[in-house]
């Protein structure tokens, strides 16, 4: 296992305040930074982990990429939803083929880079109680789909935002999860926001 830690730095990016339709629950007009105000997973860290969100956006036929890299896929407001979030977390978490693909440079935080090393799979559960004995309270992981895959069947996902784009692209392309799973993770939606037809989705594990 490897890991590049990139330091502090300022966002260079100002969250969005443009309007949006909170749909679930309490319909209402909204914004980005007025869902994500309240939204404070550092008070919800595990006693030896993380709090550990995944961020994904996906076509309507649940494609997760377009041409190889997830930035085709969402919109405007998707990318003010990950700006948003991101300031709402300690660390950025990614797999090396995302870094590689995506071309991550200065996104305003601490970038953990996860790499499988010579004897295999990462140890996932021991990678979070570093972090967390680090002072890493709540973790915002953002792929890939088989990063994801691996947090989910170890439990160790705490909450999901999808964005869904209303695009569709056909064609064989990654999910926002690939892998086997001990048996069906059941979520529950917490809230919905809809902009311009793209639906914005967090949901949490039961």
């Amino acid at each position: 296992m490897q890991l590049t830690l990139h330091g502090n730095v300022k966002l260079h990016t100002q969250v969005r305040s443009t309007p949006m339709r909170r749909l679930l629950p309490d319909p209402s007009p909204t914004t980005v930074e007025a869902q994500l105000e309240r939204y404070r997973p550092q008070e919800h860290a595990r006693a030896n982990r993380p709090f550990v969100a995944m961020n994904f956006a996906a076509t309507v036929d649940g494609r997760a990429a377009i041409g190889g890299v997830s930035g085709p896929i969402g919109s405007a407001a998707d990318t003010a939803m990950l700006v948003g979030l991101r300031t709402r977390f300690d660390a950025v978490m990614i797999g090396a083929g995302t870094m590689r693909a995506e071309h991550y440079g200065d996104i305003g935080t601490r970038l953990v880079v996860v790499q499988s090393g010579q004897r295999g799979k990462v140890d996932l559960p021991a990678l979070l109680r570093s972090l967390h004995g680090e002072g890493v309270k709540a973790l915002l992981c953002e792929g890939g789909p088989t990063l994801h895959g691996a947090l989910q069947a170890a439990g160790l996902v705490d909450d999901l935002f999808l964005t869904i784009a209303p695009k569709l692209v056909g064609g064989i392309a990654p999910r926002i999860l690939e892998g086997d799973l001990p048996g069906i993770a059941a979520l529950e939606l917490a809230w919905l926001l809809e902009d311009g037809g793209e639906l914005f989705a967090r949901y949490t594990r039961r």
